[in-house]
């Protein structure tokens, strides 16, 4: 298992939360580690965790969840967010919160809509100067954290800073207890976690499980842009390849020096590799022929890019929020022999 990371009081730690719950799930140890260590810790909620309507059904007694009750919610969330925040205080020394209220389940849409999210992100970045970030990883299966990973490397690529950062997996990660942590700062994580009874009421067990977990982090290396072949192009996996009856779509966004594309293609349904894709950004008159090639996209990007991600999105309404697939960046690719598609069928201008 990696080392923890360590900290010193010059250190400023920014952990960034897709819900209420996600920082001490996470990173409860680490942020006691830097609040022991003199760090500044600030924690970044993007979401109030308000969308959220089972547990709500189940503790408010009612079916019938609308805009006022889901703004009750979010409230709620916020207050068991700062009980938790204070759990985890050490020798009076309290990490700062800061809520965005990003719609809840909504990331990916927040990401693929325009740039306010990344740059209220890079702002805050710029504001905060941190010397970490723990940032959700890109292959958690819940859509709103690995869409909040792929704003948070445009925001740091955005702030032009040199910044370490550090991900994790609340979502599919390893389920083994750590035995080596301290007692107390186990005791602080616990106590923090109970604050949430909105996410106790009905998942006890399950989060009782992730909380005993040992924190691992994966540090990434510094933002580089990715490898083109000899013709320009660049391979993202798509995750899975079966085919499957449900609506997909694939979603591309591509960073350059003064711009991101936000590219979007429908995909048929039962699609199978071979097959080529328009993808489309329509704010930016740019449209892109691409192609899936063992389970990955082939595309000549029509910009040189700082970095690019993919991910093959299931369109419209969800019952199920976990995605079977998720965001892969153009350095995730192994190499192919496969013949490229033709250079982007329209640009700018």
């Amino acid at each position: 298992m990696p080392a923890p990371p360590r900290f010193t009081a010059a250190d400023r730690m920014l952990v960034v939360a897709p819900h209420p719950d996600d920082e001490t799930l996470a990173a409860g140890i680490a942020i006691q580690s830097a609040l022991a260590a003199g760090a500044a810790v600030r924690v970044l909620f993007a979401t109030d965790g308000d969308n959220n309507p089972w547990p709500q059904r189940w503790l408010e007694k009612r079916w019938s969840i609308g805009a006022a009750e889901r703004a009750r919610w979010g409230a709620r969330r916020r207050l068991e967010a700062a009980q938790a925040l204070a759990a985890l205080a050490v020798d009076g020394r309290v990490a700062q919160a800061l809520h965005f209220g990003w719609a809840d389940q909504g990331l990916t849409d927040a990401l693929m809509q325009d740039d306010r999210a990344v740059a209220a992100l890079a702002e805050e970045i710029a504001a905060f100067a941190p010397t970490s970030i723990f940032m959700p990883a890109l292959d958690d299966r819940h859509p709103d954290h690995s869409a909040l990973h792929v704003m948070l490397e445009l925001a740091v690529l955005r702030a032009h800073t040199v910044v370490q950062r550090y991900c994790y997996v609340v979502h599919g990660g390893a389920q083994a207890a750590d035995a080596s942590a301290d007692p107390l700062r186990v005791a602080r994580k616990v106590a923090a976690m109970e604050a949430y009874g909105s996410q106790l009421a009905l998942s006890r067990r399950r989060l009782g499980e992730w909380l005993a977990r040992p924190e691992r982090f994966l540090a990434l290396e510094r933002p580089r842009p990715p490898e083109l072949d000899a013709v320009g192009g660049l391979c993202i996996p798509l995750g899975l390849p079966g085919r499957s009856p449900w609506r997909h779509e694939v979603l591309l966004v591509i960073a350059a020096r003064d711009m991101t594309l936000r590219l979007r293609g429908r995909l048929p349904r039962f699609a199978h590799d071979g097959i080529d894709v328009v993808l489309t950004d329509a704010s930016a008159g740019v449209a892109v022929a691409a192609r899936m090639v063992d389970a990955a996209l082939r595309v000549v990007p029509p910009v040189a890019p700082l970095g690019a991600w993919a991910k093959r999105h299931r369109a419209g309404s969800r019952i199920v929020v976990f995605d079977r697939t998720y965001w892969h960046g153009a350095r995730d690719a192994a190499p192919s022999a496969a013949p490229l598609v033709e250079r982007g069928v329209a640009g700018p201008g």
